[in-house]
């Protein structure tokens, strides 16, 4: 069970090898801590993909899958083949034992280098990222880095939690994709995160032009 301090720590600036560590450490109770604390993002932003009428028969790449939270919640909404990618093993580790009665949970998982998608331009119609660029996680930049990796129209469908909304860096990203033209936001919506601490965060989702 993660303590306080972890979860004190989990918002806040640090490097990549803190950011390493802390997910190394909490991996084994990740699934437990979360759901004790009411984890809404995943379902929400399944749910938003699904009002704009996918196609569910397309690949969808779960960025930052982390143990496969986010796969089983895109999985419950008919989304069909899922892969995954994470910059932790030993996340990676417990999505890999993830499977339904039509079998793995994930069609294909590979341990991803930061702030890389590892997948060419246009392979994937719609990529999540389920609470991975954040404060205290990935650079806000990365939100550039996921949109190129789209395909036309494709869809990307992220989340940016309540402290991460008070950091001006992230949201400079996104206006600047939506004010050049790139972008068209199709859906915003603020509500729970990690409920039973209080913690909000905006799903957002854009489609490319």
């Amino acid at each position: 069970m993660v303590d306080d301090k972890t979860i004190a720590k989990i918002w806040a600036p640090r490097s990549v090898r803190e950011t390493s560590e802390l997910y190394a450490n909490w991996a084994d109770t990740y699934e437990d801590d979360v759901t004790a604390m009411a984890y809404a993002t995943p379902d929400r932003i399944a749910d938003a993909l699904l009002l704009q009428n996918p196609d569910l028969t397309k690949p969808v790449l779960d960025f930052g899958c982390g143990t496969g939270l986010s796969g089983i919640a895109l999985k419950k909404k008919g989304f069909f083949i899922i892969d995954g990618t994470d910059i932790s093993p030993e996340m990676l580790v417990h999505a890999k034992e993830k499977s339904g009665p039509d079998g793995p949970l994930y069609r294909k998982l590979w341990l991803g280098e930061i702030g890389e998608v590892a997948a060419k331009p246009g392979d994937y119609g719609i990529i999540v990222a389920t609470g991975v660029i954040s404060l205290g996680a990935a650079q806000p930049e990365l939100l550039q880095v996921l949109f190129d990796a789209l395909a036309p129209s494709g869809l990307l469908a992220f989340s940016y939690n309540d402290p991460t909304l008070l950091d001006h860096r992230y949201l400079s990203v996104l206006n600047g994709l939506l004010a050049d033209g790139s972008a068209i936001q199709v859906f915003r919506e603020n509500g729970p995160h990690l409920s039973e601490k209080v913690t909000g965060s905006d799903v957002i989702v854009l489609r490319r032009t």
